[in-house]
């Protein structure tokens, strides 16, 4: 797979860790649980257990010139992409239901979206490896809820609170990525 594309879906993974926090008044302690599985051996894995308290503290923290105290994060557009514009592709697959959303090719790459029941599968091929990447639909909603050139965190931050079991899962690269809520504070 391709440098900037490895680049794209380790981010899409890395902002869903980032987005993690616990409702408030919640009984139970929640826990925020990544697993990295490296090579086959293992020597290259990681397994990360944090509290949700410790990710919404974490998440205060952030500078307000990166994350208002709203909750909202201003994404500039880049070579043609807007948040408004994703918005607005989103609200129309929304309508749609399980349908792929898009397939486009870049030379030996194939990257392709699909709705499908409750979630979002992004699927990227070259010749050598497919990495797929599962988010639930509520997720994308609840990011794409603010308006103009912003994403709601502090939606997806409420709509994860109230998840449990896989939130992201990445198959099929070299390493495999798991991030999931539960009650536990162990793998």
């Amino acid at each position: 797979m391709k440098a900037h594309t490895r680049m794209w879906v380790l981010t899409f993974v890395a902002a869903a860790i980032l987005m993690v926090s616990p409702a408030s008044g919640q009984g139970a302690q929640s826990w925020l649980h990544v697993q990295v599985a490296g090579d086959e051996d293992g020597s290259r894995s990681v397994a990360l257990n944090v509290p949700l308290s410790a990710v919404e503290a974490v998440m205060v923290m952030i500078p307000t010139e990166v994350l208002s105290k709203e909750g909202r994060l201003t994404i500039a557009e880049r070579n043609g992409f807007s948040v408004s514009a994703l918005r607005q592709m989103w609200s129309r697959v929304k309508r749609a239901g399980d349908t792929e959303v898009v397939t486009f090719q870049h030379g030996d790459e194939t990257v392709r979206i699909v709705r499908s029941g409750s979630l979002i599968e992004l699927q990227v091929e070259d010749e050598t490896e497919t990495v797929r990447v599962d988010m639930p639909v509520g997720i994308v909603d609840a990011l794409l809820s603010g308006d103009g050139a912003t994403i709601n965190v502090a939606a997806a931050i409420d709509e994860l609170s109230a998840l449990r079991g896989d939130v992201v899962r990445v198959t099929g690269s070299e390493q495999q990525v798991r991030i999931w809520i539960d009650e536990q504070n162990t793998q």
